[in-house]
């Protein structure tokens, strides 16, 4: 009899304890955020969890999120990063998004890899697995490495627009746009009103040579935020693609319009060469008018 209470006892303590060991991933990471982030975290949608044992670093990494995918204030993304990493300098995700603004490729992959050094360590496998992706995308350039190791993340996180729009940059850099055309659309569908997501649609089909479909979905990325003052990035693309439109008025003055946001729009070398391509078009057509 006591041998039965006692296999009885045991089966329910290792039952217990293959339960409790048998967590997801997702289930380890949504109690880690549970843990120490805000009660009133505000995600925007992205759901990613925060490796950070500091709660309002939680916050912060949500906000420079948004301000990236919704082109928010260059100058209150700056002092948010900063901030991040005054409160945690070790925080993986904090060093590589600070670098968002700098446009010297050298120092922004000195970033990644410092970022991708200390994610060796870090408590949660979806943050090692992003930092990865981001690290073989940028300093590697091994794009089915960074799509396998996005592809873990989104696999964890499939309601994350921002995990599903990072793999869809993986897909774009290899040329696979068809791939990464899916990925922007489903990032759109999380987020409706998810600029980003319609600007890089519109990007490729502009690789596509489907210029058509592009101005339609840069139309919707400007609707929903997308602007050229707050990403230099943008400015050139959108110039670029009113060029290859024939809309030769309208990328002139998108060009100097962004020439006035400041230096790097008037040092950029992509707005001037679209500048003198632009000018040349429609100095030609001024001349062949006249005659």
């Amino acid at each position: 009899m006591y041998h039965i209470k006692y296999l009885v006892i045991l089966t329910i303590s290792l039952s217990f304890f293959f339960c409790t060991s048998q967590k997801t991933e997702r289930q380890i990471e949504d109690e880690f955020v549970k843990k120490f982030a805000p009660k009133n975290l505000k995600t925007y949608g992205f759901t990613l969890a925060v490796d950070s044992r500091v709660p309002e670093v939680h916050q912060i990494l949500n906000d420079l999120e948004k301000n990236f995918y919704f082109y928010g204030d260059k100058q209150e993304y700056q002092k948010k990063a900063t901030r991040i990493i005054e409160l945690d300098p070790n925080y993986p995700s904090g060093i590589l998004m600070s670098g968002f603004y700098i446009r010297d490729p050298k120092e922004y992959k000195k970033l990644v890899t410092k970022a991708y050094n200390l994610s060796k360590t870090t408590t949660l496998k979806s943050e090692q697995n992003l930092i990865q992706a981001e690290y073989s995308l940028l300093v590697e350039e091994d794009y089915p490495k960074a799509q396998k190791y996005f592809q873990k993340v989104v696999d964890m996180y499939p309601d994350s627009a921002a995990a599903i729009w990072s793999l869809g940059m993986a897909y774009y850099y290899n040329d696979e746009y068809d791939k990464a055309l899916k990925c922007y659309k489903k990032s759109t569908e999380l987020i409706p009103n998810l600029p980003k997501g319609y600007e890089f649609m519109a990007v490729v089909y502009y690789k596509k040579k489907m210029y058509k479909e592009a101005l339609k979905y840069i139309t919707k990325a400007k609707k929903y935020g997308a602007n050229a003052q707050n990403d230099i990035y943008f400015a050139e693309f959108e110039s670029f693609l009113y060029y290859r439109s024939g809309l030769y008025t309208k990328a002139i003055q998108a060009i100097e319009k962004a020439f006035t946001y400041g230096k790097n729009y008037k040092t950029s070398k992509e707005l001037k060469r679209v500048h003198e391509l632009t000018k040349a078009k429609l100095d030609s057509i001024k001349t062949t008018k006249k005659h």
